[in-house]
């Protein structure tokens, strides 16, 4: 280890010039990786942050809100299944909006107070009857926050009272009492009365009751929170898509590392000769290696994400990037996991460097 920390002091720029080079691979993957957490949590939050365990759908709606119609009488047949403790509605459209002087694309879901987001960061949840939203914390970007009015095309003016945490649908997110959405609703698109009385899921909790017990008994369509979300027309692709690519950035980093060591064991393939011909085992020798690897990766990664982090502060508000902690802290791993994989690569050539023939010439 002192070898390898040795050789770093004594030829700092080399080594920033890797750290460098992994920082940018790694800044690449942090912004990747944010904006694949942004896009997927953005689009899920109706099904992640609420208390329903289960999502009750339309028997032909292939689990998609947009295509399930569930009426009254089936929302009292839900809550009065056996293991069923609350039932609550929910029901989702787009439209057109104004805000703060700006044009939006609004999703506005209505839901009962069992199906309302969980986490209330500021403000309180919308009054029954009232032209009140919650918004999720992501629309904050947009200079939208509590007191803003939020004015639907054809619609009446809803009040901002409470900021959601991660309670994204898609595009810019507002959540209003199920009575109040179906007012808006048919406010904004008077074709759509004739659906007054219906919602399009219901979010339920359970004492134990099995989906499968539910579904039995009701002959409608029951999933777990997961399942829903991967019914979602592109979430789980996109998220996996771009996984991939920061993933497949990582493996370039592995490479950079690989060839940065393979070049240095070339120039000092004379000096590891002597080393090794004055006793040191080949173990310190790649242990030096395998120390300054670890070096140049965490200080790249540092370095990225130093850089994202600052580049994330100038993104404007349409970019939906979402860095959170615990991503970083897995991509730690992963850089520090690539640039000791990349160093692997050298070990076979020091630990066959044969003084004798080193020392005389080419081997």
């Amino acid at each position: 280890m002192n070898l390898g920390l040795s050789e770093i002091r004594r030829t700092p720029g080399r080594f920033a010039a890797i750290a460098g080079a992994v920082g940018f691979i790694v800044f690449l993957a942090l912004i990747l990786a944010a904006l694949s957490d942004g896009l997927y949590l953005g689009s899920t939050g109706a099904y992640r942050t609420t208390p329903a365990q289960y999502w009750v759908f339309s028997p032909t709606s292939g689990l998609e809100l947009s295509r399930s119609t569930i009426d009254g009488a089936r929302l009292e047949q839900v809550a009065a299944t056996d293991g069923v403790e609350t039932a609550g509605r929910l029901s989702v459209f787009n439209t057109t909006a104004t805000s703060e002087g700006q044009d939006l694309q609004l999703s506005l879901l209505g839901a009962d107070a069992n199906t309302m987001p969980v986490e209330i960061i500021e403000g309180r949840l919308p009054e029954p009857e009232a032209l009140e939203v919650v918004v999720d914390s992501q629309v904050t970007r947009k200079g939208i926050g509590i007191g803003s009015l939020i004015t639907p095309t054809n619609g009446p003016d809803l009040e901002v009272v409470g900021v959601a945490g991660d309670a994204g649908f898609g595009f810019t997110t507002a959540w209003a009492q199920h009575d109040t959405f179906l007012e808006v609703r048919v406010s904004v698109r008077p074709e759509l009365g004739a659906l007054e009385g219906t919602s399009q899921a219901l979010g339920i909790t359970t004492d134990g009751t099995t989906a499968d017990r539910i579904a039995e008994a009701t002959g409608l369509s029951v999933a777990t929170p997961q399942e829903a979300i991967d019914a979602l027309p592109g979430a789980s692709q996109q998220k996996i898509t771009l996984n991939g690519i920061v993933y497949t950035t990582f493996v370039v980093a592995a490479i950079v590392v690989g060839l940065f060591f393979a070049l240095v064991t070339l120039e000092k393939r004379n000096e590891y000769a002597v080393l090794k011909a004055i006793g040191m085992p080949n173990r310190k020798l790649v242990a030096a290696i395998f120390v300054q690897a670890l070096i140049a990766s965490a200080v790249g990664y540092v370095f990225g994400l130093a850089l994202s982090r600052v580049v994330g502060l100038l993104l404007p508000s349409t970019v939906p990037a979402l860095f959170l902690g615990e991503t970083a802290i897995a991509l730690l791993g992963v850089a520090l996991f690539m640039g000791s994989l990349g160093a692997i690569f050298s070990f076979r050539r020091v630990t066959r460097i044969d003084p004798a023939n080193a020392l005389g010439g080419p081997a």
